[in-house]
């Protein structure tokens, strides 16, 4: 219990950490345009739906309280899953953290609260500011974890072993979707199609098909978060298989881990447009990350023989 609450501890200061980094990031990019504190009154406006007031320093201040808890949450949640799951803490994760997880919160908020995307700071300075945050948040919980240079030298073979099976895992699943979506996409419209569509909506404020621009930034932008994505998840899905090493009947987080998943993906691109779900069509989202998720599965099967007789030994499916 005490361990616990230290992994939460440390989680909500890596995340504050985190929070500041970010604030004084585009504090720097304001500045550097001319126009300080933009970013911030612009998204203290739109998130909390005072676009037609003045901007203030209370509507500041209520945006940073809200901009600290956010990510003291993500920091605790963060904390809390590496532990459990046995993700490594190194650069690489944390810049696919902060590529994936705080994009994913970003662009998501400013839709839901009906806000102009094309008014938001540029993409590019976006994906910067949130790697930089992913650094900082995991950074931090890399160097309280403590452990000194001559420590079991298996431990650390382990969590290399977690990044590096996430790494190949997410790259299978990434490229079988991109590669899924590019002959769906050349069959039914145009090449890259699907990514276009996708990085307009996140990076141009697309509201039709019409309004859609296949161009770098859009492919470009939306794969580096479909990659980060996958990444990801295939680290979060290394981790938990070799929890279910040790103890079988965790098999059915993992089953459920793909659940969520799916749906989350799914309601994910419905929120950006109802549109975009008819434009491309439901089931081959579905059918593309079905693909992906097996051949990700397929491959973490095949790494891990421990695995499979641990599965066959135990009678975790019975009643």
């Amino acid at each position: 219990m005490e361990a616990s609450s230290r992994t939460v501890r440390q989680g909500i200061i890596a995340g504050l950490l985190a929070g500041t980094a970010l604030l004084i990031f585009f504090l720097l990019y304001d500045l550097v345009r001319g126009d300080p504190f933009r970013t911030q009154t612009y998204l203290a406006a739109a998130l909390l739906d005072q676009r037609g007031l003045e901007p203030g320093g209370y509507l500041l201040l209520a945006y940073t309280l809200l901009h600290y808890t956010v990510f003291a949450v993500l920091g605790a949640a963060a904390a809390a899953l590496f532990d459990w799951a046995g993700v490594p803490r190194n650069l690489f994760v944390g810049a696919a953290f902060g590529l994936f997880i705080c994009s994913l919160i970003f662009y998501p908020a400013l839709l839901i609260t009906g806000s102009d995307v094309l008014a938001a700071p540029a993409w590019p300075a976006v994906l910067a500011g949130n790697v930089l945050a992913g650094l900082v948040l995991v950074g931090y919980l890399r160097w309280r974890d403590g452990v000194p240079r001559d420590a079991d030298e298996s431990a650390r073979q382990q969590a290399r072993k977690v990044l590096r099976e996430g790494l190949v895992a997410g790259l299978i699943g990434a490229g079988a979707v991109a590669a899924w979506f590019l002959v769906a996409d050349i069959v039914a419209r145009q090449p890259f199609f699907t990514p276009g569509a996708l990085g307009s909506i996140l990076f141009r404020g697309a509201q039709e098909a019409g309004d859609v621009v296949i161009s770098a930034g859009t492919v470009v932008g939306y794969t580096l978060m479909h990659l980060a994505a996958f990444v990801a998840i295939g680290t979060v899905m290394s981790g938990i298989v070799r929890q279910i090493e040790r103890f079988p009947p965790l098999a059915f987080a993992l089953l459920l881990l793909f659940v969520v998943f799916e749906t989350f993906f799914i309601v994910m691109v419905a929120m950006l447009g109802s549109w975009l779900v008819e434009t491309l069509d439901w089931w081959v989202i579905l059918f593309g990350n079905l693909f992906a998720a097996a051949l990700m599965g397929g491959y973490l099967w095949r790494a891990h023989p421990v695995l499979r007789e641990e599965l066959a030994s135990e009678a975790i499916w019975a009643e």
